[in-house]
């Protein structure tokens, strides 16, 4: 009997892995950053002219509420969120 031929067998692709990353620890200069950012967006989705908007951006007074806390606008906006723990 004449000896058999090697059938090469392709690998299986393997399933490419998600990278994962950690996300960075924000601070409080990216939260005015974003914040700001924000601002600037809206102003100028409202119309405003790229300098009034800028203004606006940059006038933390000029801040909502909802956005930048009056009484304390250092504050980080994760310190109120909570995790449930169980006990």
């Amino acid at each position: 009997m004449p000896p058999r031929k090697k059938v090469n067998k392709k690998a299986k692709p393997q399933p490419k892995r998600k990278r994962t990353t950690k996300e960075p620890v924000l601070v409080k200069i990216d939260f005015w950053a974003i914040a700001a950012k924000e601002v600037y967006d809206a102003c100028v989705r409202a119309g405003f002219d790229e300098g009034t908007a800028m203004a606006f951006a940059m006038d933390r007074s000029s801040y909502p509420d909802w956005i930048v806390d009056p009484l304390d606008p250092i504050k980080n906006p994760l310190d109120d969120f909570e995790e449930d723990e169980d006990e």
